[in-house]
């Protein structure tokens, strides 16, 4: 319970107070707890940070994974990305409190360590669910990979700053979803290379 106050305090002033000027003995005023007990349970703030930016990640990537769990193909490439950047953004915006947190994680250098390897293993889940279309479609695996990580990189462009508000939420999810459906119809339509299997198009 006290581990759980700690980490709410520190949520609400990094809100309100802004995550450079808060310290140990700030949010252990805002607990209701003594500062010594506070490291009892956190070395840092630093610390208290990176415990709510894993509560994050272990929120994000779960519903990541569920809606990239069906692989794209023609008739259904359309609806699998508007759920995704729909899904996606409803997780960013009931989580915006955290993002000035998270945005600070993000810049340090163990934060940006953990950006790395978040980013290649998006674009990896990228390649397992919007790849199958693009190969059979005659891209490469290195072409399909450049292709996914677009997307990648195109989405989390648009989260960058957090969503505050639900008009805000719908508004950066639609300027996302427009922004990778042009990179895949622009991709789809180049492609002329349709991948052949034992003389058979596929």
């Amino acid at each position: 319970r006290t581990r759980r106050q700690i980490l709410s305090a520190a949520e609400a002033l990094a809100k309100n107070e802004g995550v450079g000027n808060i310290t140990m003995q700030m949010i252990a005023a805002k607990s209701k707890i003594a500062a010594g007990t506070a490291y009892q349970f956190f070395d840092d703030r630093d610390a208290i940070f990176a415990e709510i930016y894993e509560e994050w990640v272990k929120v994000w990537w779960p519903s990541l994974m569920k809606h990239t769990a069906s692989s794209w193909t023609e008739a259904n490439w359309r609806d699998e990305l508007h759920a995704l950047v729909s899904a996606m953004g409803k997780i960013h915006y009931e989580t915006s409190t955290r993002w000035d947190i998270i945005t600070y994680i993000n810049s340090t250098r163990q934060g940006r360590a953990v950006v790395r390897t978040l980013l290649e293993a998006n674009i990896d889940r990228y390649v397992k669910w919007a790849g199958p279309l693009f190969r059979t479609r005659g891209y490469s695996a290195a072409e399909t990979r450049a292709i996914c990580a677009l997307l990648v990189r195109t989405i989390r462009g648009h989260w960058v700053y957090g969503v505050h508000t639900p008009a805000e939420m719908r508004e950066l999810a639609r300027a996302a979803e427009d922004g990778m459906r042009a990179i895949v119809e622009v991709k789809l339509t180049r492609a002329s290379r349709p991948r052949t299997v034992s003389g058979k198009s596929v």
